[in-house]
């Protein structure tokens, strides 16, 4: 090995602590590794594509936490941080696979996202759908509020909770 590359592998074995553990680890190493993770971050989430995390289905909020949770384990020194940036990419992988597979099959998408549920028809609202999404009277017109502008439920033809959890309103 060159002089040159040696210097340069000890250059950034000291940057990031490689060897540090999460009791050893400086403020510098710790700020340099929390920069070489945003940047490791933002490749994989290009990778993972643009509704990884605009979305907010189960397989989203999952994907969110683990990510999140892996990647921070670097910057403390609490994992290795080869094997750990391996691992967020495969978390990345196997998103975009599931993604993939939801995308083509019925069932996988119902199993994976949930399906929505018809929280009122016009001034008709129905208890029972409320009940089962553990939605209120009060937030189902909060969410109408929101969305159609109105208090009104007779100027609606219906009311849906999407499979993210969100109160959408289709007008008359």
């Amino acid at each position: 090995m060159s002089q040159t590359r040696y210097a340069m592998q000890e250059f950034f074995n000291n940057l990031l602590g490689m060897q540090a553990t999460a009791d050893t680890i400086t403020i510098g190493q710790t700020c340099a590794r929390a920069v070489l993770v945003f940047l490791v971050a933002l490749v994989l989430l290009r990778l993972s594509g643009r509704r990884t995390f605009g979305g907010n289905s189960a397989l989203d909020m999952v994907v969110k936490f683990m990510f999140g949770a892996l990647l921070s384990r670097v910057i403390i020194a609490d994992a290795p941080m080869g094997i750990t940036f391996v691992a967020a990419a495969a978390l990345v992988f196997v998103h975009r696979t599931l993604a993939y597979a939801v995308y083509f099959s019925p069932l996988l998408r119902k199993l994976v996202k949930g399906s929505d549920s018809i929280l009122a028809e016009g001034a008709t609202i129905h208890q029972h759908e409320l009940r089962q999404a553990s939605v209120s009277e009060q937030e189902l017109r909060a969410g109408v509020r929101a969305a159609a502008s109105t208090n009104d439920l007779s100027t609606i033809k219906e009311v849906r909770l999407e499979h993210d959890g969100v109160i959408t309103v289709v007008k008359k």
